[in-house]
């Protein structure tokens, strides 16, 4: 009998610490999420794609990008599976959740975004808007960052300018300058490979350039919404890649609306695993 795929929310929830840090700065760091072994697999499947990558613009290779990967299949649905990426967007977004986008980098020494800061302040959209109603952190678009190299404070990780996802005025334009690198009120943050970060696209924030000549920065940037919200025109992820996924990790990647009045599903949009083990998306 077809049954339903339930997410399983219940293994990790965010600290009270965690959640007011999340509120008051906009972004928290989790360390060592992944396993020394998921970390070297998935960082080889990263390196593997930009070895196999062709057509890159030339912004793209000069910010160390890669748009459209094998990623979130193969060993990096180990991060979509993870209690905490689950728990985590849960408290951030709620338990509608889907993945709208993702890309990844590998960034040497000297190598850094092509984007100056950006986002922060007064923001109406419904996917950068911020706000905390009944006990409930709601983070429109959410990004999240994982970490598989090492990154030390200041050596080039994302920095942000924290508590800016709610500021009542405009980041000054002051702020907003292109640098190689950043000091305050721009803070970055240290974490192990393995670690994943956490923001709400609206907090202002950047990607400098990398400092560290031992190693580059391999990083996989994902941006999560609401399952009746996009914020990219197109998905990046081939349906041969999301084809390929588990019914957890397809749950990410249901059509997008939240409802339906004359559905079979009860309203609900869900994935249906069939008796052979194959699986039906947004029936």
């Amino acid at each position: 009998m077809p049954v339903p795929y339930e997410v399983d929310f219940s293994q990790f929830e965010l600290s009270e610490e965690q959640k007011f840090l999340f509120d008051l700065k906009g972004y928290i760091v989790i360390p060592n999420v992944l396993s020394a072994e998921q970390t070297e697999a998935i960082r080889e499947q990263v390196l593997n794609d930009m070895e196999r990558k062709e057509n890159r613009t030339d912004t793209e290779k000069k910010a160390g990008i890669v748009q459209g990967s094998s990623v979130p299949g193969g060993a990096a649905e180990a991060i979509l599976r993870s209690p905490v990426v689950k728990g985590t967007l849960k408290e951030l977004i709620g338990p509608d959740v889907r993945l709208d986008h993702v890309f990844t980098v590998k960034r040497e020494k000297g190598q850094g975004d092509h984007l100056g800061p950006h986002q922060g302040g007064p923001m109406r959209s419904p996917h950068f808007h911020y706000h905390y109603t009944e006990g409930q952190v709601y983070a429109g678009l959410t990004r999240m960052v994982v970490e598989l190299n090492d990154v030390g404070l200041n050596e080039g990780g994302t920095m942000f300018l924290a508590g800016s996802h709610k500021s009542n005025m405009k980041v000054p334009k002051s702020l907003l300058a292109r640098k190689d690198q950043y000091g305050a009120p721009f803070e970055g943050y240290e974490a192990p490979a393995g670690s994943i970060v956490f923001f709400s696209e609206n907090t202002c924030h950047v990607g400098p350039v990398w400092q560290n000549p031992d190693h580059p920065r391999i990083s996989i940037l994902f941006a999560f919404c609401n399952i009746g919200m996009r914020w990219h025109r197109h998905s990046n992820v081939s349906q041969e890649v999301i084809d390929g996924l588990s019914a957890e990790g397809r749950w990410y990647f249901r059509d997008i609306w939240p409802w339906d009045n004359h559905g079979g599903t009860g309203g609900r949009n869900l994935v249906i695993v069939e008796d052979d083990g194959s699986l039906t998306v947004s029936p």
